[in-house]
């Protein structure tokens, strides 16, 4: 690490981890990416992040020039699965159903998605609220026919957000505030976008509960609820609704407001322990890896999305197949192996769970009736 050394956060200095740099990354589109990356703690706020050098930028401009939203599924979005009774719902509906319960929405209004994908979040927000005009902002066109066909879309913003002559009532970064090398700087470029008393929804991976997140190439900042939380309020925005996994398992969901109508007590940074919570994954990711390696006979992975990319990645030919519960997936292939359902996967063979180990061990009760050789992930040694 040679071109920076200073937090995106609080500008104190970052300390590189070991242990990290012959790790398998991933893109965030579940795509196979190369080693070599690198991963910082700040010494001041203990956030944990990607070096923003001058090669990781261009890796991400790489990454994003061939970017396909849900490609396993074709486009779909990725459905969010209850661990224990195997019920799914997608991930946006589940945010817009949060959003709606906290009673905060009005009945008219005006939304910016930025970072809108095809339109997901757009079309269940739209299902729900009628009476809303939408914007989505992405970084190119390809997906615009799609996206304006969405009723209640005004138009996809492609172009930078000084050029956008619109405020608006609720601006929503789902899965977009985790690649944005200067969080703070940028929320308060969003700021001047909204009317008073506009809201902020967030949508970021939690640290603290996903080991698999620090291994995605082009996420910058591996947030927890503290840093999140800090960083919208040096930001200026009133967080009034912050929630750990019970909205999406294992990520942070965020409802903010600006200008703040009072003042905020921040969390101390003594109480974040990111070093240790990133050297915790990156030892268990090791050991999950070689637990792959000891495996013998024909090897499928459970799942699809990022842990089981990165996992079929670093496997490579022992890997023979997919399972998932994703009905818009399976049927299809990933990374050219078939998926197959648990229904009608090979019984036969060794099944790698990629996942936390509470998550696999309730999965694997679960799916229990379909004799499937599952191999569940030991649990971190210090847990």
């Amino acid at each position: 690490m040679t071109q920076l050394t200073r937090c995106h956060i609080c500008g104190a200095r970052l300390v590189e981890l070991e242990g990290y740099t012959t790790a398998t990354q991933v893109t965030s589109d579940c795509r196979p990416w190369r080693e070599g990356g690198h991963l910082a703690v700040c010494s001041g706020c203990e956030t944990v992040q990607k070096p923003v050098t001058e090669n990781w930028l261009s890796e991400v401009q790489e990454i994003y020039a061939g970017y396909a939203v849900y490609g396993q599924g074709g486009g779909v979005e990725q459905a969010s699965f209850d661990q224990n009774t195997g019920a799914s719902m997608a991930r946006s509906l589940k945010i817009v159903n949060w959003l709606q319960s906290n009673g905060t929405l009005r009945k008219t209004g005006a939304l910016l998605d930025i970072g809108c994908g095809n339109g997901a979040f757009l079309r269940a927000f739209g299902l729900n609220n009628p009476h809303w005009q939408m914007t989505g902002l992405e970084l190119d066109s390809r997906n615009q026919t799609l996206i304006e066909s969405i009723a209640g879309v005004t138009k996809l913003h492609v172009g930078p957000l000084e050029s956008l002559q619109t405020r608006f009532d609720l601006i929503v970064l789902i899965h977009a505030l985790e690649h944005i090398p200067d969080p703070i700087n940028y929320l308060k470029s969003l700021s001047g976008l909204l009317n008073p008393g506009g809201l902020l929804l967030i949508e970021v991976p939690d640290i603290e509960t996903s080991p698999f997140d620090i291994l995605i190439a082009d996420h910058c900042t591996h947030f927890s609820s503290i840093t999140l939380g800090g960083t919208l309020s040096k930001a200026g925005f009133e967080v009034f609704g912050l929630e750990a996994g019970s909205v999406v398992t294992k990520e942070l969901t965020s409802l903010a407001r600006y200008p703040a109508l009072s003042d905020q007590t921040n969390s101390d940074s003594s109480e974040v322990c990111g070093k240790t919570t990133a050297m915790i994954h990156i030892a268990w990711l090791q050991q999950l890896l070689e637990q792959g390696q000891s495996a013998t006979g024909p090897v499928g992975i459970f799942g699809t999305s990022i842990s089981a990319t990165w996992l079929a990645a670093a496997l490579g030919s022992k890997v023979g197949f997919f399972v998932d519960e994703d009905i818009n997936r399976t049927g299809r292939r990933h990374m050219g192996y078939p998926i197959y359902s648990p229904k009608d996967a090979p019984k036969n063979s060794v099944l790698l769970m990629p996942l936390r180990t509470d998550i696999a061990t309730a999965v694997a009760q679960r799916l229990a009736q379909y004799n499937l050789q599952f191999t569940i992930p030991s649990a971190p040694s210090n847990a």
